[in-house]
């Protein structure tokens, strides 16, 4: 490095203000470089400097945390100041914890620890759950006199909640109400919501000097994560400010309890309507995208995929996969493969939505193709991606490539049939008329798996392919299973309807009801 240029990078970085010493290097090599050039030039033996750049190669953006450590060895007599310096870098990566520790037993020796040196300890245990050693760097503060700092109490507040342990972070909020500010209200909040201690967390809500909005979107969210979504709204529209997240956390409330087409009007007023002040974040978007699909609504879809690109936001893979898969729903496969094809990266997601829906509007061999294609050039299938496939098998008739499929998922993949893949295999088999291949399947079940649903599958394949006997016996079986599903009487009725066994008809009647078995709507379980 040329002398000058070496004295104004070591200028800078003995400068008063740390902000300005950390904003000397626009990348990591030149760093490297002027490391170099302070060994040559016999300038890394000053404290000042060498402490500034072991700052910056430990904090980020250009943080390279071994690089920091050799710099950090060439220092005789650490200070305080180095030490922090180390314990910050290393916090920042939640597997580096427990060297977070070493470097403070390491330091204790030569100097005491300061109110800098106990919330980068404890946020790194905080950070791995790590409730033990966080209560005994509590111990440790107290040792020093630090115990009522305030941000050594905020992130021992945060570690407790991180634990579980509200007990813990109530008895310190207690002891030091005298030093908390909005940041510790707001982790009371937060910590009680996240718990599903929801009254707890109101009463610290209510009894907040500032409220910020982050205590508020806390309260949103917790409502509507616990599904209660009538007091979510409530406080949603209480709240004098909303950022993308209040609107996440609503619009993604109504989503999980099922009110669809109230997650895309809130979407629509938060941000079609809201004149663009604020953008939804990803979470919002999906949210809106997969409602539209359970709606089966192709105008709301294709608005908010008009909506996305104009607004040019980030096709992720989560939204991608969602945008695919709400296309698949409303029945638009040309849509779909278009999103997935434009889609940079691509997830097993990705391709189940794509299966799926191709599967879905009854296009098997297309979804058997694609899933040829994920094989030479995807991710791995998974489960999800197998059902998937027979079950697009199942409804194209593809017997043959069922029973493919269904054997390369474990002599391949090493992936254990479930439920629903046996369930699948058994829709297939029952399709085709291959009632005792059906039932044979049902036998090679774990035992533990409830079959009922597959008995069912197999029940009306007996009753369409004239396999009266087993029906029969497969109809009385589901009745001890299910005494109370009067679909199930039905159907053995059906059976003895059938088979001309018209006593044995009376008998099922009388049984229905004398168990005053009310008749249960039939409802699809195609989502």
């Amino acid at each position: 490095m040329v002398p000058a240029v070496l004295e104004r990078v070591v200028k800078r970085l003995r400068s008063p203000c740390i902000g300005e010493a950390l904003a000397t290097f626009s990348a990591i090599s030149q760093l490297y470089q002027t490391h170099a050039s302070l060994i040559v030039t016999g300038l890394s033996n000053d404290f000042t400097t060498t402490s500034r750049l072991l700052a910056s190669a430990a904090i980020p953006p250009y943080a390279d945390l071994s690089h920091a450590y050799a710099i950090f060895r060439q220092i005789p007599n650490p200070s305080l100041f180095t030490y922090n310096t180390m314990i910050r870098g290393f916090s920042r990566r939640p597997h580096f914890s427990s060297t977070c520790i070493r470097f403070y037993i390491h330091m204790l020796p030569r100097c005491h620890p300061d109110n800098f040196t106990f919330p980068f300890l404890i946020r790194s245990c905080a950070s791995v759950g790590d409730l033990g050693v966080g209560r005994q760097l509590h111990c440790q503060a107290v040792r020093f006199g630090w115990d009522a700092d305030q941000f050594v109490v905020n992130n021992l507040i945060g570690l407790y909640m991180v634990g579980s342990d509200l007990c813990g972070a109530r008895r310190l909020f207690v002891e030091c109400v005298d030093v908390v500010d909005v940041v510790t209200w707001t982790a009371m909040v937060t910590g009680c919501a996240n718990m599903g201690e929801f009254e707890l967390a109101r009463e610290y809500f209510d009894g907040m000097p500032c409220r910020n909005i982050v205590s508020w979107n806390a309260m949103v969210s917790g409502y509507a994560g616990s599904g209660r979504i009538d007091e979510a709204r409530k406080v949603f529209d209480e709240m004098p400010d909303r950022d993308d997240a209040s609107w996440s956390s609503m619009i993604s409330g109504y989503h999980q309890q099922g009110m669809y087409r109230e997650a895309v009007d809130l979407f629509n007023k938060g941000f079609r309507e809201g004149g663009g002040k604020i953008a939804p974040n990803e979470s919002a978007l999906v949210s809106a995208v997969s409602a539209c699909a359970k709606l089966r609504s192709m105008e709301d879809g294709v608005w908010l995929h008009e909506f996305i690109v104009e607004r040019e936001f980030e096709i992720s893979l989560k939204l991608g996969s969602a945008l695919v898969d709400m296309y698949g729903k409303c029945g638009s496969v040309m849509r779909a493969l278009n999103v997935f094809y434009s889609m940079s990266e691509k997830s097993d997601v990705s391709w189940n939505s794509m299966i799926a829906a191709l599967a879905f509007n009854g296009l098997g061999k297309q979804a058997l193709w694609l899933f040829w294609k994920m094989r030479i050039v995807g991710p791995a299938p998974s489960g999800a991606t197998f059902v998937s496939v027979v079950s697009a098998c199942s409804h194209a008739g593809l017997v043959r490539e069922a029973c493919w499929v269904f054997d390369l998922m474990s002599r391949e993949y090493q992936i254990r049939p479930q439920l629903e893949h046996y369930g699948c295999m058994v829709d297939v088999l029952g399709r085709a008329g291959l009632v005792k291949e059906a039932m044979e399947i049902l036998e090679g079940m774990p035992k533990k798996s409830p079959a009922v649903g597959s008995l069912g599958a197999v029940l009306g394949a007996c009753k369409t392919h004239g396999e009266l006997a087993l029906g029969e016996e497969i109809g009385k079986q589901l009745i001890e299973l299910e005494p109370n599903h009067a679909g199930r009487y039905a159907s053995l009725s059906n059976i003895f309807a059938a088979a001309e066994k018209w006593d044995d008809r009376v008998v099922i009647s009388d049984m229905l009801k004398k168990r005053y078995v009310s008749k249960i709507p039939g409802n699809s379980m195609v989502t």
